[in-house]
């Protein structure tokens, strides 16, 4: 605040006029000096005029004023005032005199705030009017002792002050601890009075704000209101607005402001009082609150999802998507009806019981039923409903979408769904029926109950006699069979014989043949399907509905799909029956190769050893290649016979005792060395199991030479698997035939043959009872010590014992 201060000339004449009032008085400059103080005051306090000269302000009047001043509340208000801590003081208070004389003065205590003296303070001490009478403060006598003419200063008097001071300090100490800001303006529209928590909300100290012209504090729309109000002060209006405050930083101070003219006993408008709240947070939570509601409006009106709120059984709110949902045209068509007439009747008692919880605050899960539209249709919907407020009122928001699509698309996976089970089912039938009747049958019967038609029929072709053999029928007239060459002869040739299908429909073609046909039958529609073996019409699938009155595209395609696997099931039968036929021309080969031409190999045999007996020489040692040939050959014939019972065998595994078994084999090989150990194990086999042992032995023997050993061994894999061990000390299998050893036709050193089948049957048998074979080094590392066949069997039961 811009402060003019007297030049020292200018203080001498003030301070000859200020002597010739009859009041003291004390002038203290901005710089907390004093300035002048008069003749009256001088004399009051017994004080030099020239000692006080520049004298620091605050140590006068505590040493020279305020010590003479008997109550402890006007001290504090005097002091209150040179510290800064309030702009004013009156006090009315005892002064003490040199003289031990008492005086009742009047304190007032002002800031300078216009013209030359502007930033000076003023401290003015009166006597109360009631002392002086007329006379001047001179000629006031000292108290104690009674003035003429006016009464004594009796206890009742000072107690009444005294209560008046108290009064005055709760008005002060309300108004300063008020959460409002509170000002005193003139009619000039500057700032007299202003408590802190003004202060506060303007940014300003409270000392600069008094003497502030209030216009300084609002911007141009608010200074040309406020200047408004000060014209009209006469009219004696109380008003309340909102006003923005700028604060000393320039911010915006949003303000409840509230206006009261201050008017004197004459009528005499002096100024107005004014009340300010700070309503910043208030103005920002409501515009928050309006940009919620805004955006709210936004979603539930641009929402894709119909949005309703229903209170005491009414609707009382409808989006716009709410309105298409129910195929109204504007919202008064739907606001005010019962929120149960928009539901279908079935499901209203669930809507009232999910009312009452959604009113109570419950959760509510999601539910599906049926809304009733303007137009008396019905929609499918998902919706759920929660509590909400409206209008200040408890009611319930349901927010619903329409789920037609979904429920289409539910139906379609249902369909398709039904499609491939049907598929499904056919080619399972297809591939385990292998007589015709049966496949044909199945397939009908599984095609109308899983698509819905009503009636249907196979037909066999005799394409040669031009003949329709009707094969399977269900739930078709018997009219029907009388003209069913008819029929297939005239109304499908064309397409039989292309291989093509053909529909006959009454909504596609209700005027044609094929619709006189339709309505003679009673069917609304019919399908017929070819059904192809080897690009040759053998049969026709019929399909027939009453109700339906076309074919959708999928639905053809699926009749199709199953006409030709139909087709494909009666292929497969006519292969099984030509497989049966092969099988039974094998066996007879087969029964040849092991019957008959063993008991030539036999007869052979038996020769070549009367020849080997009689024949010396030479000739003997060609018997004896001869005999060897023949047991080849016998050998053969037996691995032949054992091949055919491996896939010829139905019957199941049972518990075996290896024990007996091993020793029944080990009783063929009488010329053969072979030590056998190991614990007794029942095993999961069959009689082919001894061919295990016969082969690995006979060949140990075969190729391990005169001294060849042979040891078989059992013992424990684990607690469900043995592992049998045949192993020799004779010249062992190379590394790279370990593998292939086992495979048909394959021996050592790579030569083929068809007398290499010993160890595949032995790979073929461990297979079939749930294990494996393999071969490996007698001593690891050195194949040339030996050869050890190592193969597992799964047990059956506890050991029995050596």
């Amino acid at each position: 605040m811009h402060e003019c201060t007297p030049a020292h000339g200018d203080n001498l004449a003030l301070s000859g006029i200020l002597d010739a009032f009859d009041e003291g008085l004390l002038i203290i400059n901005p710089d907390n000096r004093v300035a002048c103080i008069n003749k009256h005051l001088r004399h009051l306090l017994d004080i030099d005029r020239d000692a006080l000269c520049e004298t620091d302000a605050d140590l006068f009047v505590r040493r020279a004023l305020v010590t003479r001043i008997c109550e402890e509340s006007g001290r504090a208000e005097i002091f209150s005032f040179l510290s800064g801590r309030s702009r004013a003081a009156d006090v009315l208070c005892t002064l003490r005199s040199p003289g031990s004389g008492e005086k009742r003065v009047r304190c007032l205590c002002r800031a300078v705030h216009e013209g030359p003296l502007r930033g000076n303070r003023i401290v003015r001490l009166s006597f109360e009017s009631s002392d002086l009478r007329g006379g001047s403060v001179a000629d006031a006598p000292i108290l104690p002792g009674p003035v003429p003419g006016r009464p004594a200063d009796t206890p009742k008097q000072r107690r009444i002050e005294e209560i008046l001071r108290e009064s005055e300090d709760r008005y002060r100490f309300l108004v300063e601890n008020l959460n409002e800001g509170i000002g005193l303006i003139d009619r000039e529209g500057v700032a007299v009075f202003a408590n802190q928590r003004m202060a506060d909300i303007v940014g300003y100290p409270v000392t600069e704000i008094i003497g502030l012209p209030v216009s300084a504090l609002v911007d141009e729309t608010g200074a040309g209101c406020l200047g408004e109000y000060l014209q009209n002060l006469g009219r004696n209006m109380h008003e309340v607005f909102e006003i923005d405050l700028i604060r000393k930083d320039g911010a915006r101070v949003h303000t409840l402001m509230a206006t009261t003219p201050i008017v004197n006993a004459d009528g005499t408008c002096r100024g107005f009082l004014v009340g300010v709240q700070d309503i910043t947070p208030m103005k920002r939570m409501e515009a928050q609150l309006r940009e919620s509601e805004e955006k709210y409006r936004s979603l539930v009106e641009l929402s894709a999802e119909a949005t309703m709120i229903h209170r005491d059984g009414k609707i009382i709110f409808i989006n716009p998507a709410g309105v298409r949902l129910l195929g109204a045209s504007c919202p008064e068509e739907v606001l005010g009806k019962a929120i149960l007439d928009i539901v279908h009747p079935d499901t209203r008692s669930t809507v009232e019981a999910f009312t009452a919880r959604d009113l109570q605050g419950e959760q509510t899960p999601l539910i599906e039923l049926l809304v009733v539209r303007v137009d008396g249709t019905t929609v499918p919907i998902e919706g759920r409903g929660t509590r909400t407020f409206f209008e200040g009122r408890p009611a319930v928001q349901v927010v619903i979408r329409d789920v037609t699509h979904r429920k289409l698309a539910e139906e379609q996976l249902q369909a398709r769904n039904r499609h491939l089970l049907l598929l499904n089912r056919i080619i399972a039938t297809s591939a385990s029926a292998h007589l015709p009747g049966e496949l044909l049958e199945t397939a009908l019967n599984q095609t109308l109950d899983l698509l819905g038609y009503d009636g249907g029929a196979i037909y066999r072709l005799d394409a040669g006699r031009g003949e329709a053999t009707l094969q399977c029928r269900r739930n078709m007239p018997d009219a029907y069979l009388d003209p069913a060459g008819n029929i297939l002869g005239v109304s499908f040739a064309d397409t039989l014989a292309t291989g093509h299908p053909c529909y006959l429909e009454q909504d596609r073609a209700p005027n044609t043949s094929g619709s006189r046909l339709l309505r003679e039958l009673g069917l609304a529609a019919l399908a017929c399907i070819p059904l192809v073996v080897e690009s040759d019409v053998v049969g026709a699938l019929l399909i027939g509905s009453r109700d339906r009155g076309s074919f959708s595209h999928d639905e053809r395609a699926l009749l199709e799909a199953v006409g030709r696997e139909i087709g494909a099931g009666i292929m497969r039968g006519m292969l099984y029956r030509r497989l049966e036929v092969a099988n039974r021309e094998a066996n007879l080969y087969l029964d040849i190769l092991t019957h008959d031409i063993r008991n030539a190999d036999n007869v052979a045999n038996i020769y070549a050893d009367i020849l080997i007996d009689e024949l010396e020489g030479e000739p003997a040692r060609h018997a004896r290649k001869l005999k060897a040939g023949i047991k080849k050959s016998i050998e053969i014939t037996a691995n032949v016979a054992t091949i055919r019972k491996i896939h010829e065998s139905r019957a199941g595994l049972t518990p075996l005792g290896l024990h007996d078994v091993i020793r029944e084999e080990i009783a063929h090989f009488p010329d053969a060395r072979i030590t056998y150990g190991g614990p007794d194990v029942m095993v999961l086999a069959d009689d082919l199991l001894p061919e295990v042992f016969t082969n690995l032995i006979g060949n140990a023997a075969k190729y391990g030479g005169k001294c060849v050993e042979v040891t078989v061994t059992v013992e424990s894999l684990d607690e469900g698997t043995v592992i049998v061990t045949v192993a020799d000390n004779g010249p062992g299998i190379p590394e790279d035939a370990k593998e292939t050893i086992f495979f048909r036709f394959e021996r050592e050193g790579g030569r083929r043959g068809s007398h290499g089948l010993g160890l595949s049957i032995c790979r073929m048998l461990t297979a079939r009872y749930g294990g494996r074979i393999w071969v490996e080094d007698r001593v690891p590392g050195h194949p040339e010590e030996g050869a050890a066949f190592r193969f597992t069997l799964r047990k059956a039961g506890g050991d029995r014992g050596p």
